[in-house]
């Protein structure tokens, strides 16, 4: 499927906020959430200032890694994740990964074939080993967009930590599209 893209390293985290909302936006417009946008009222818009943000990322317990869900609509999911420690290796044939890094620094390991994974849930691939794939630093500003079907895994040094905006986006050609389906846990 190709390998995750890196795109767009801001210069400055703090004028992240409004910036983030506005990639975000383009983001699910190219995924094709706008059935969900144009059915929402613009009362239904949902705005998460930087002091919000850090204040839901503040109040998780800690833990190697920790998902608080923000919201959800029709074929897509947002939540707010930290790690202090590597993830495992895993794969969504239905649903793209796009995470915007707010804080912190990772390595992320994707693209190749994912060999020796188990299916834990339907077309929700976890474990076994990314081969031939790609090591590209990622860090505060970064978007990165991990397409439907391509093996991931985010790396961190011992004693490191990332925080992320992610946001999972139905593929184009799934039943998870078609609101048939939600992502399960981010």
């Amino acid at each position: 499927m190709g390998s995750a893209l890196l795109m767009a390293r801001r210069k400055s985290s703090s004028s992240g906020m409004r910036k983030l909302v506005h990639t975000c936006g383009v983001f699910a417009i190219a995924f094709g959430a706008t059935r969900a946008v144009a059915q929402a009222s613009a009362s239904d818009a949902q705005i998460l200032t930087p002091a919000r943000l850090k204040a839901i990322g503040d109040s998780m317990r800690p833990a190697a890694s920790r998902t608080a869900q923000l919201g959800r609509g029709d074929g897509y999911t947002y939540a707010l994740t930290q790690r202090d420690s590597s993830g495992g290796i895993e794969s969504h044939r239905d649903w793209n990964d796009v995470f915007v890094v707010q804080s912190g620094k990772a390595t992320l390991f994707s693209g190749g074939t994912l060999v020796g994974a188990t299916e834990v849930s339907p077309g929700e691939m976890r474990g076994g080993m990314i081969r031939d794939g790609e090591h590209r630093a990622i860090g505060p500003g970064d978007v990165v967009i991990v397409p439907a079907g391509t093996p991931h895994q985010m790396l961190l040094d011992p004693g490191h930590r990332i925080s992320y905006l992610a946001f999972k986006v139905a593929a184009a050609s799934s039943g998870a599209a078609a609101g048939k389906r939600q992502p399960g846990s981010l």
